[in-house]
């Protein structure tokens, strides 16, 4: 899972409107309907979900609050809003968890929570220490991301997330071979990458490739880069170094 900055009421974002006009936009710390803070955290963020990653239309994007209003949350408040997709945002509203035992995105270096496979496979990475792997299941547990065909947890109907991390998989395998055999650039890995989403699946298949991953870090809005190290091919490193939660 992506991490991300999220920036702080008084900063600046920038966003295009449906006009195709550059919009700047001071940041404030209520949004009254909430609604009204999606463009702003869609410049900050990008227009991907927070949790899955996909990479929606501004249209199909839902401001996602981090503690649901069922559960108390604040309803217009900045700090409490993320971008969900529809399953994420049902998923999360369904789930109670105390969210100071829980990894999120722009808290975390959410890159070290989750490992994903060549199946569509999410899973916790087994080689967190102890708090945190307690604290990554709870994420897992909120989004519901380990949904699969043929195991006790199976999707929704409507929950393709796993089918659509298969074949990101298979797209990003197949820019790997093509540009390691120069027949596209870095250019080109983003442009597919930026248009796919998923964007921990292209930061996996491409580990090792300094050239892809700086761009992937640089690229999408609001990447937390201070969560790699460029010094060492931006392997994920702690965000929280000296907490009892490292991660």
């Amino acid at each position: 899972m992506r991490p991300v900055n999220k920036v702080l009421p008084g900063d600046t974002v920038s966003y295009m409107d449906s006009q195709g006009r550059m919009v700047t936009h001071v940041v404030k710390s209520d949004y009254s309907p909430y609604g009204e803070a999606k463009l702003p955290l869609v410049g900050n963020i990008g227009r991907y979900c927070s949790y899955c990653e996909n990479c929606l239309n501004v249209s199909n994007l839902e401001v996602e609050h981090i503690l649901p209003k069922s559960q108390g949350g604040p309803e217009t408040e900045w700090n409490n809003f993320l971008l969900g997709c529809k399953v994420c945002n049902c998923n999360k509203g369904t789930v109670v968890i105390n969210p100071t035992n829980c990894h999120f995105p722009h808290l975390n270096n959410t890159f070290l929570s989750l490992v994903y496979d060549e199946t569509g496979r999410v899973k916790v990475n087994p080689d967190l220490p102890p708090r945190s792997k307690s604290k990554a299941e709870n994420l897992m547990k909120l989004t519901q991301l380990d949904r699969q065909p043929s195991t006790s947890n199976i999707p929704s109907p409507k929950d393709y997330r796993w089918h659509d991390r298969y074949k990101t998989w298979n797209l990003a395998s197949r820019a790997k071979e093509l540009y390691q055999s120069n027949r596209i650039t870095v250019d080109d890995v983003i442009d597919q990458a930026k248009s796919r989403g998923y964007w921990s699946i292209w930061f996996t298949v491409f580990s090792g490739i300094d050239a892809v991953l700086s761009r992937l870090i640089s690229d999408f809005p609001g990447t937390c880069a201070a969560c790699f190290d460029p010094n060492n091919h931006y392997a994920p490193i702690e965000r929280n170094p000296g907490e009892t939660d490292p991660v």
